[in-house]
């Protein structure tokens, strides 16, 4: 059963790709934006320190099926709110071209294939910013992936790490990397309200819970 609704909550998250893009990409080009301002402005124009990006998400695994939705999500917002243009319509992993932020060009180096396994995601994110040299990285997409990459990213605070879609509450609440950002909800945000209309409206004291052995909330 547990499986059966984390596949319901896979396909979701293909369906909110884009949104989660967005927040994505909104939130590199804060952190961006604000590290150009710290370093006293950006240059404009081909001389501009390029933005290198990579980005993580699910090939494999529960949630592989939606590896596509998922990059796709990122590439669209960068194509919207960046001035990018997606190589490939149909093929999202082709990549981009084109697209700045604070005047800085912007270059996906590659994207990771995990499967929602805390050691591939960790695999994957060294070769993201070890092998190929990303300076920000977008992802992890799921709970025990988020909580290894931000310790990953306490570590190697030279990095800089937006979370994809992750939704373990551990990974910004108790490990506090300081260069880990989470623009989008956690699993006990998103099941408070529920927990609130059992307690208020239905009057429960007492639950039990079955469940998978996961970091979700």
């Amino acid at each position: 059963m547990d499986r059966f609704i984390r596949k319901g909550r896979s396909a979701g998250r293909g369906r909110l790709g884009a949104i989660v893009g967005a927040l994505v990409v909104i939130g590199v080009a804060a952190v961006v934006a604000s590290s150009a301002l710290a370093a006293g402005g950006s240059k404009s124009g081909a001389s501009a320190t390029p933005i290198k990006i990579g980005i993580l998400s699910d090939c494999q695994g529960d949630f592989g099926a939606f590896y596509n939705q998922d990059l796709a999500g990122s590439i669209a917002a960068f194509v919207e709110f960046t001035g990018a243009k997606a190589k490939d319509p149909n093929n999202p992993s082709a990549g981009m071209v084109g697209g700045s932020i604070s005047g800085h060009p912007i270059e996906i180096v590659g994207f990771g294939c995990s499967n929602d396994t805390a050691t591939m995601a960790i695999t994957q994110t060294r070769r993201l910013m070890e092998q190929l040299g990303a300076q920000i990285m977008i992802g992890p997409l799921s709970g025990d992936e988020s909580i290894a990459v931000a310790n990953y990213a306490k570590a190697h605070q030279q990095w800089t790490f937006v979370d994809g879609a992750a939704g373990a509450q551990d990974t910004t609440l108790k490990v506090q990397a300081p260069n880990f950002f989470r623009f989008n909800g956690d699993g006990a945000m998103w099941n408070a309200g529920l927990g609130d209309f059992a307690v208020r409206k239905l009057g429960w004291k007492n639950a039990a819970v079955i469940s998978d052995d996961y970091s979700f909330a």
